[in-house]
């Protein structure tokens, strides 16, 4: 066991005790060739089951801090706030983590000091089967325009530090993480995509993002977190519109194209 390298699992929960214990089962098979720490943050539930299993996960040895309803984003805040890791990991309560993938994220994190957060696959079951999101390489221009990276990932504690932890802007709530990413990444962060699957993800009718999705609030989502973003939205813009217009003109003209293509090569082939 590596004592300098903890990892510190930060579980928000809101009225979902009934699929808290499963989550908490999931991380008990992990078999600490890292030290780590479970830390349940109860977000103002107001549940009676929810209440009693978090008092039994508390007689346990978990930590559970209590604090007033204020959204998953304060919740992961004052989990991290409370915690002693070098990594962390954000699993949500209906969520389950594939123990035997923990080590190699952290060995990837360990081995490449630029690198801030670790993302894998999902396994999809619940309510439904069908993929919501397909995690793939990342690319911040692609992330702009939809987020493929789950919060269940592990994370440095030193992203969080630097960017200031999740915005916890209740207009965000349902891609509090999405947004988090992103301003990850325009710190300078990379990214590494571990191409298994890594956790279970439960789809439930009555999620947050199903209704957020159907909310009235989404314009307002959108509006804040575009605008937020408006900067890093532009340049990216202009990026893109400057290749199109580089394919445009080779398009336009392809017997330039083609010398120029044989130009290349040509010079390439020389080195």
């Amino acid at each position: 066991m590596k004592k300098d390298t903890m990892l510190s699992v930060i579980i928000p929960c809101y009225n979902s005790g009934l699929y808290l214990p499963e989550a908490i089962a999931s991380i008990s098979l992990y078999k600490n060739k890292y030290p780590h720490e479970v830390i349940v943050v109860d977000d103002g539930s107001t549940d009676s089951n929810t209440l009693e299993v978090l008092e039994k996960i508390k007689l346990l040895g978990y930590i559970v801090i209590r604090q007033e309803n204020h959204g998953p984003a304060s919740a992961r805040n004052t989990g991290v706030q409370f915690s002693k890791g070098k990594y962390l990991l954000f699993l949500d309560s209906d969520n389950k983590i594939k123990a035997n993938g923990i080590d190699d994220c952290i060995e990837i994190l360990e081995s490449n000091p630029e690198i801030g957060v670790v993302y894998g696959n999902p396994n999809f079951f619940g309510d439904s089967t069908q993929p919501r999101f397909i995690p793939k390489e990342f690319n911040l221009k692609t992330l702009l325009i939809d987020n493929y990276i789950d919060v269940c990932s592990i994370v440095r504690k030193k992203v969080w530090a630097d960017i200031g932890g999740f915005d916890e802007e209740k207009f965000l709530i349902g891609i509090e993480d999405w947004d988090f990413w992103i301003r990850t990444a325009a710190a300078g962060w990379k990214f590494y995509h571990k191409n298994e699957i890594l956790y279970d993800y439960r789809i439930r009718h009555d999620s947050v993002i199903v209704s957020g999705k159907q909310s009235s609030r989404a314009t307002k989502r959108l509006e804040y977190f575009y605008s937020k973003h408006a900067q890093l939205l532009l340049k990216n813009y202009k990026d893109l519109h400057h290749i199109s217009n580089i394919y445009k003109n080779d398009r336009d003209r392809p017997l330039r194209s083609f010398f120029k293509y044989m130009y290349y090569k040509m010079c390439n082939k020389s080195v």
